[in-house]
């Protein structure tokens, strides 16, 4: 079976790093995968998408630590504490994968992004007949929403990404590190509850693209919906959040942060952060969206 991902094979060195990572966890077989975004907010230099990866594994024990150090989301709090750095850089249960969006508004049109989404659609046609049924009822509905002239193209711009980015990092531990469940629990945004959350569909197909019958199962992704009535998941998304807050807050051109906070938090929890790898994204539409991403270093910042 060929091993090689587009998330390793372009960034050796993140795979060098999960790789010091996973030895922690040899016997992990079922990841859980936190997602939190900072986009479209005038107030912050960059859009950015952070995805934090955590072993399944004592999932209420990493609830509770992190609720311990983590108490409140980063907008809800003026300072942050000397013990709440030292856990963001030493604790040793989660991995994050941050993808700044440089861009975006141009790049990512409404169009490129219909035909993104569009192309998903179609590629569902080649699944066996008893998935395809499944799912085909909401792929059919959201096809009808494509083609309505009052779309929402911000939902979809962000649908586009999230949805390609979800499905690199899918691929990346279902083919290096075997994985027999992935559930991933986003952010109570637009993105997770569109059309009845679509998002599940789309990272379905696209990520069943990328591994290519390379595993024989593909049911093992599910999809927590943010905006579940028992959603119970809110600590877990609290590493995602500091991060993306901090990294969307850096101005890279002028090396300014103007809130203290953000400052504190991105230069000794995140910077030289093993467990922390951020990718700058600069791209026309997503479908090669890899090919033109740089890894964003700022060993001088």
């Amino acid at each position: 079976m060929r091993r090689t991902t587009n998330l390793s094979k372009s960034f050796p060195e993140l795979l060098q790093k999960w790789n010091c990572y996973v030895r922690k966890f040899p016997k992990v077989e079922s990841w859980i995968i936190a997602s939190d975004y900072c986009l479209d907010d005038k107030s912050k230099p960059n859009n950015v998408m952070t995805f934090t990866i955590f072993p399944l594994d004592d999932l209420n024990v990493i609830k509770k630590i992190i609720s311990m150090y983590l108490k409140k989301d980063i907008k809800d709090i003026s300072h942050i504490s000397s013990d709440a750095i030292r856990y963001l850089k030493t604790f040793p249960y989660f991995f994050s994968i941050v993808f700044i969006v440089k861009h975006k508004n141009k790049i990512l049109d409404l169009e490129t992004s219909k035909k993104n989404l569009e192309s998903w659609i179609k590629g569902s046609e080649n699944w066996p007949k008893d998935l395809r049924k499944n799912y085909k009822p909401r792929l059919n509905k959201f096809a009808d929403y494509l083609k309505r002239k009052d779309c929402d193209a911000k939902t979809l711009t962000d649908l586009s990404l999230a949805g390609n980015m979800m499905s690199y990092i899918v691929e990346f531990l279902m083919i290096k590190t075997h994985a027999k469940q992935i559930f991933w629990i986003s952010d109570r945004d637009r993105i997770s509850s569109f059309q009845d959350g679509i998002i599940e569909e789309l990272v379905h197909m696209c990520y069943a693209s990328l591994i290519n019958r390379r595993v024989p199962e593909l049911k093992c992704f599910g999809f927590v919906k943010g905006d579940n009535k028992n959603f119970d998941y809110d600590e877990l998304i609290r590493i995602p959040d500091y991060i993306s807050g901090a990294v969307a807050s850096v101005d890279f051109d002028k090396n300014i942060i103007e809130k203290d906070k953000h400052q504190k938090l991105f230069d000794e929890a995140i910077l030289d952060n093993e467990r922390i790898f951020i990718f700058e994204v600069d791209v026309e539409g997503t479908q090669n969206i890899l090919s033109q991403i740089d890894i964003r270093k700022k060993d001088d910042y």
